[in-house]
This record gives C-alpha cells, sequence and structure tokens, in this order.
C-alpha cells in the first residue's frame, strides 16, 4: 500500500512467522505450567508415601521397644520422658470404637490424641505434639499440633475403629466397616487422583483389597446414589477402582496393620 507521499506503507498485523513464534512460546508456557502441576502432584504422592511408611515403622518401633502401642501405653509418664498420659493398656488405641469412654471413663480421644505425644517423646518421631483430646473430633479429624498431617493439612489418625472398606459378605452392595482392629488413617483431603496413585505405587492400586484401603467414609453416597472417591464397572456389585471422573478432592485411605 503507497502512502500520499508515494512511499510504500506497511500493512497493520502480525506475518505468519510471527504469529507462529507466539504460539510456540504459548505451548512453551502451557507445557511448563502442566510439568510444573504433574511435578507438585508426584511430590505430595511421594511424600504421602513415605509419611505412611515412616509413622508405620514408628509405630511398629514403638511397639517393639515397649510392647505396647503409642497411646495405649500403660506406663508411658514412667518410661518416656516428658510424657503426660498414660493408656490403658488393653491393645486398643481408642478403646471400643462404638462406646465413648473406656476403663476408669477415659474418653475415646485421649488415647488418640495421645499417640503422636508417646511416639514424638520417644523419639520415633519429629516435632511437638500436645496430646490434647480436644483436638480429636472423630476419625477423619485431628487438629495439626494434636497429631501429624498429610501434605494436605489433615490429621492422621491411629485408633482401633472399622474406618477401612469392607463389603457385607451376606449383601455386597451394602458398604460398611470391617472388624474393628488397630488401623491408621491417611488423613483427609486427598484428591482422588493422589489416593489412586498412592496406592499404585505403595500398595496394588485396588482400593477394596491390600493393606491400603479406601476409608468406609469416602464412599459416602446413598445407597443407589453415585459413589464419590471408589467406583464399580456397571452392574458390579464391590469397589473396584478409584474413581477419578470424579475429581474429588477430599478422599482418605485406611492403612491396616
Amino acid at each position: 500500500m503507497r502512502a500520499a507521499n508515494g512511499k510504500t506503507r506497511r500493512a497493520a498485523g502480525f506475518t505468519l512467522i510471527e504469529i507462529a513464534i507466539v504460539v510456540v512460546i504459548i505451548g512453551l508456557l502451557l507445557g511448563g505450567i502442566l510439568k510444573g502441576q504433574e511435578m507438585v502432584s508426584n511430590a505430595r504422592v511421594h511424600h504421602l508415601m513415605d509419611q505412611g511408611a515412616a509413622t508405620r515403622a514408628a509405630i511398629l518401633g514403638f511397639s517393639d521397644r515397649f510392647h505396647a502401642l503409642p497411646g495405649d501405653y500403660a506406663l508411658a509418664t514412667r518410661n518416656i520422658p516428658g510424657a503426660r498420659v498414660n493408656g490403658d493398656g488393653n491393645g486398643r488405641v481408642g478403646g471400643d470404637p462404638d462406646v465413648a469412654s473406656q476403663d476408669g471413663g477415659r474418653a475415646r480421644a485421649t488415647e488418640i490424641a495421645a499417640v503422636w505425644e508417646h511416639l514424638s517423646k520417644a523419639g520415633f518421631l519429629t516435632g511437638a505434639y500436645d496430646g490434647n483430646p480436644a483436638g480429636v473430633a472423630g476419625p477423619w479429624s485431628c487438629a495439626p499440633g494434636t497429631c501429624l498431617v498429610n501434605a494436605f493439612n489433615g490429621g492422621l489418625v491411629l485408633a482401633h475403629d472399622r474406618q477401612h472398606y469392607h463389603a457385607d459378605p451376606g449383601n455386597p452392595a451394602n458398604y460398611k466397616g470391617g472388624i474393628a482392629r488397630n488401623q491408621l488413617t491417611t488423613g483427609p483431603f486427598v484428591p482422588v487422583e493422589v489416593m489412586a496413585e498412592l496406592d499404585r505405587k505403595g500398595d496394588d492400586g485396588d482400593p477394596a483389597h491390600g493393606f491400603l484401603l479406601i476409608g468406609h467414609a469416602y464412599l459416602a453416597t446413598p445407597e443407589g446414589g453415585p459413589r464419590q472417591c471408589a467406583a464399580a464397572a456397571p452392574g458390579a456389585r464391590m469397589v473396584e477402582y478409584w474413581n477419578l471422573l470424579s475429581r474429588n478432592s477430599d478422599c482418605g485411605g485406611v492403612y491396616l496393620f
């Protein structure tokens, strides 16, 4: 195009080469962002896996030294410097999950809260924990400072409970907790894709089998309604796989001992 003075004037806009350069730069930026998100997710998976392994090792090490589980140890104040609470020594952390108090009126939360104080004061775990039962609001709710927390700030709970997935043998469609036993939760607030990867890398990838099971609470749906953190194939009557399509950001699992 020529201007009034006879000189050629360049048309406004980008050339194909300039547009291609911009597209390449945007692609590189998006690729970097996605790769960064993947690295963060992988780091969280490894953190949960390492935390679970280290915590289970600490619990077993404590049990081997004191012949009792942390929280349930009846001689903690005598043999662990700085320990403030004894358990009742009945082999069940928190006692019976179906009653609110144990021997002598001891609250169930007392032993559950004492777990982390016993482990840390005995040198099996780093950090300071207050042992305050008020910090325990249930098997999936324990305050930081009372319980160890996961990468998503959810408190881990060691307790004699039935929070793991279990299908009623008489009616597999009736999902419920299994037989009560000492078990360790992963803590809540774990995205379903992280739980699935944790199960694949640390166990068998099946939320209904192995030593890492989906928490019964995270099937939390009305009977006949859509499942959240785990799912089954059409027509199947038992949980079969982690439900990645749910995009649920609050899932949890249970380690069995």
